[in-house]
């Protein structure tokens, strides 16, 4: 008897209360959900505080709905669907107010565990449909450092402690986290990137276990061929920059150790390749300004927290070269301090395949012909007084 009265009372804990819940059915998310009331009314009054809801113009909205609606359009089988529209809505408010999807879920009149659906479907989409369209081949960076490809840093991404995880994901930060490296161009967008090692790899274990890393060492990346840096010059190799974290090597330059002293070589070489690395320091402080969910912990699963990742930065990239088609005076983040952009020279042809029959020097050689260059032919006005102040 007793068995069967357990057996009764777990059906009817099991029983739902509610198929939906009457403040999320399609009546009220229609009458009073954010995607039919609010956001239509920014279009139409105040198109400044839609680029702040979603940090994106409507225009662009419209845009990436019309790339990625046909893959997260549902069918109506029984219940009223959610529309493509609010659901690539969701996913963007989502992302860049760094709200909770409890948060949403009220917002959008939509059931927390359904948000949380959408949100992962539709960042999975957005990787799939925008990756090709937004990522752009490698080319040469002009932050007046002849042959740079791109500079590349890593970001920690931090995550609520993932279940059953120990230690594999805390990083010296004291958080846990998933590791965000990559490459970036003079425009600040993305061109190369490798998302998922747990945060406690330090920075040159995460290079050499990645895709990017092994690609390089192997010179199976479309890296250009020597050239010389000015009409009959020196070759020199096209290199990554980097910070003290990254190897030196024939493709990778970084800063000379600042445990000896330097001289004003050296010093000048440090302070250029300083500059030049600036710009991927910009495009992890423009994702994160534009992308609020990297302000705080994502309370998500490792494989989601993988998605948001993946779908973050092909967003960043595609407003970038959205902005890039705009006036100067029009882009909102795009933007470059004029005396660097007046240097920043001429394009650069479609990158071949690195040469890996072509005899390299080592590595200290190529950084201290670098080194050479910017002390001489390859001098710019300013740089003497940042050495000799150490202002860099």
């Amino acid at each position: 008897m007793r068995a069967e009265e357990k057996k009764k009372r777990q059906i009817r804990r099991n029983v739902r209360r509610f198929w939906v819940r009457p403040i999320f059915n399609a009546e009220r998310r229609f009458a009073q959900g954010a995607s039919n009331n609010l956001v239509q009314e920014m279009v139409f009054e105040d198109r400044e505080k839609f680029f702040n809801f979603f940090r994106l113009t409507p225009e662009m909205c419209e845009k990436l709905l019309q790339i990625v609606s046909p893959h997260i359009e549902k069918q109506f089988v029984i219940r009223e669907l959610i529309s493509a529209r609010t659901r690539l809505q969701i996913c963007l408010r989502y992302l860049t107010s760094g709200d909770s999807m409890v948060s949403v879920s009220y917002a959008f009149r939509v059931g927390h565990n359904t948000v949380s659906k959408i949100v992962s479907e539709t960042c999975e989409v957005i990787w799939d449909t925008l990756k090709d369209m937004v990522f752009v081949k490698p080319t040469e960076d002009k932050w007046n450092f002849p042959n740079c490809i791109g500079a590349i840093d890593e970001k920690h991404i931090v995550l609520q402690a993932p279940p059953n995880s120990g230690s594999m994901y805390y990083n010296y930060k004291g958080t846990h986290s998933l590791v965000l490296m990559a490459v970036a161009d003079a425009n600040y967008r993305i061109s190369l990137l490798d998302i998922g090692a747990p945060g406690r790899r330090n920075d040159g274990g995460v290079f050499n276990a990645s895709e990017i890393g092994k690609r390089l060492q192997n010179g199976m990346l479309s890296i250009p061929s020597p050239r010389p840096v000015e009409h009959g010059g020196q070759a020199l190799p096209f290199v990554l920059i980097g910070d003290e974290a990254f190897p030196l090597t024939r493709y990778m330059l970084r800063p000379y150790p600042r445990s000896g002293r330097l001289n004003r070589r050296k010093n000048v070489f440090n302070y250029r390749l300083s500059r030049a690395r600036r710009i991927v320091e910009s495009v992890f402080g423009i994702l994160s300004a534009r992308m609020r969910i990297f302000r705080k912990p994502i309370i998500a699963s490792v494989r989601t927290a993988t998605r948001i990742i993946k779908a973050a930065t092909c967003l960043h990239n595609f407003i970038i070269s959205e902005e890039l088609k705009l006036p100067h005076t029009q882009r909102r983040y795009a933007t470059l301090n004029v005396h660097e952009r007046e240097l920043r020279g001429t394009g650069l042809e479609d990158a071949g395949t690195f040469d890996r029959s072509r005899p390299t020097e080592s590595s200290a050689q190529i950084r201290d012909d670098f080194a050479t260059f910017f002390e001489t032919t390859g001098a710019v006005p300013w740089q003497w007084e940042k050495v000799l102040q150490n202002n860099f």
